[in-house]
């Protein structure tokens, strides 16, 4: 999985998306999104691992809830 900073996601959307591959999306180092591509089938270990990341990254940062990033 790819990792990208939001500035770059703004910049080059459309080209991340292009390249059909989930992104994680970070902000100043830390991830605070997964997006995946639409035709894009996660297995379920796959699934599980982003959402522990998810988590971690939710347990290091403590100015935001989960429900920032969901």
């Amino acid at each position: 999985m790819r990792s990208v900073g939001i500035f770059e996601v703004k910049t080059k959307l459309s080209e991340l998306l292009r390249a059909g591959e989930p992104i994680e999306i970070t902000s100043h180092k830390k991830s605070v999104a997964v997006l995946y591509p639409k035709a894009a089938t996660q297995s379920t270990a796959q699934v599980k691992r982003d959402i522990k990341a998810i988590n971690q990254a939710d347990q290091l940062d403590n100015t935001a809830d989960m429900g920032d990033y969901v």
